[in-house]
């Protein structure tokens, strides 16, 4: 649906779905609320470090805009958000309490999500893509021959994980010391720009094809994600009995179901950079274990696990989902010029569910098919 406005005219050129034909013909369509979005964007056309001068414009500027689609499943897939109504849900007691502080409905910095990858139970990425490994026979030929390779196992959720994380990101592109400070990593901005903000994201929404992921399996709230000042850390991530059935919620996609997964308190701080003679620091010192740039605010992780028919080893039948929506016989590693494997290249879905911010996940799932 789009607004025109002419002069003092304002037209609404409308694409309706079948639902909303039916309304119209019998005289009950009637417009009670709308949503934005921004699906056509791909904001990793966005270079913050450089500007738009005469010679340069950047890429993003010049997305075309989609037409409304009439399948509702097809339309707005991540929306645009506003937070300004939040202060409604503040009482006047309320807002005497932040003591000065912009009550939430002002937001300065928005969080986002973001893949982690610097912990020990995060897989390897290969060609932007997760690997999942879907049975033991799988698992093994890997593990033997490529012994730096991490990856999902299917049978094995407690060594690998997809790891996401809410926060704030910033860019290198600084003003100056102040505001460097005023929105580094640490637990008193993590107060300030998330917490006080109510811009905490402690349950996340998983969207995963349910013809191959059968079910998700989050972590336990007892799982830390903590480091000390001296540099080191506590990073446990259990999953034992958390597993994550379908709920009601219907995904956007079609053939995709949505699990709801709890995420647990992002206390990775940048203790390095709360003095001043230390921001010469190179990663390597600072012993980083967060993917953000900024203040953290909550983090999860998950297994998807695939459906059992999918799990058949190399001499058993192959499932005809294989064939249908993926490749067979194909040499995956340049390091196993022998070994073939047949593959299904999905994607995951992760929404976290007070920002609404989402973050996707390109995932490869691969069966070892013979020599």
């Amino acid at each position: 649906m789009a607004f025109i406005k002419s002069a003092d005219t304002i037209l609404i050129k409308a694409t309706l779905t079948e639902k909303g034909k039916k309304l119209l013909a019998r005289g009950k369509f009637k417009i009670a609320k709308f949503a934005l979005g921004d699906d056509e964007v791909d904001y990793r056309l966005y270079n913050p470090n450089l500007d738009e001068v005469d010679t340069y414009i950047p890429a993003l500027k010049n997305t075309k805009l989609l037409e409304a689609f009439k399948d509702p499943n097809n339309n707005i897939q991540f929306g645009l958000n506003s937070y300004d109504s939040g202060v409604l849900y503040l009482s006047a007691d309320e807002l005497k309490k932040l003591d000065g502080i912009a009550p939430h409905a002002f937001v300065q910095y928005l969080p986002i999500l973001i893949k982690n990858t610097k912990t020990t139970y995060a897989p390897t990425i290969k060609e932007d893509k997760y690997y999942l490994s879907v049975n033991d026979e799988t698992t093994t030929i890997l593990n033997e021959n490529l012994p730096n390779f991490k990856f999902l196992e299917n049978n094995n959720t407690e060594k690998t994980k997809i790891i996401i994380e809410s926060g704030i990101q910033l860019s290198e592109k600084s003003s100056g010391p102040f505001e460097y400070f005023s929105t580094i990593a640490t637990k008193t901005n993590r107060e300030k720009l998330i917490l006080q903000k109510f811009l905490l994201d402690e349950d996340f929404l998983v969207e995963a094809d349910n013809r191959l992921v059968s079910n998700v399996i989050g972590i336990q709230q007892a799982s830390l994600f903590e480091n000390y000042k001296s540099g080191e850390a506590n990073i446990n991530f259990s999953t034992e009995n958390q597993n994550s059935s379908a709920i009601s919620l219907q995904s956007g996609f079609d053939y995709f179901a949505t699990f709801l997964i709890k995420g647990i308190s992002n206390l990775i701080f940048d203790y390095a950079s709360d003095i001043f003679g230390s921001l010469s620091s190179t990663p390597e010192d600072r012993k980083e274990y967060s993917n953000l740039k900024g203040p953290r605010g909550s983090v999860v992780a998950f297994n998807p696990l695939i459906d059992q028919q999918l799990q058949t080893n190399s001499t058993g039948t192959r499932d005809s989902r294989f064939v249908e929506f993926g490749t067979l016989n194909s040499v995956l590693f340049s390091e196993l010029p022998t070994m073939k494997f047949d593959y299904i290249d999905t994607t995951i879905y992760i929404v976290g569910a007070t920002t609404n911010s989402g973050v996707q996940i390109p995932l490869r799932i691969i069966r070892y098919a013979g020599l």
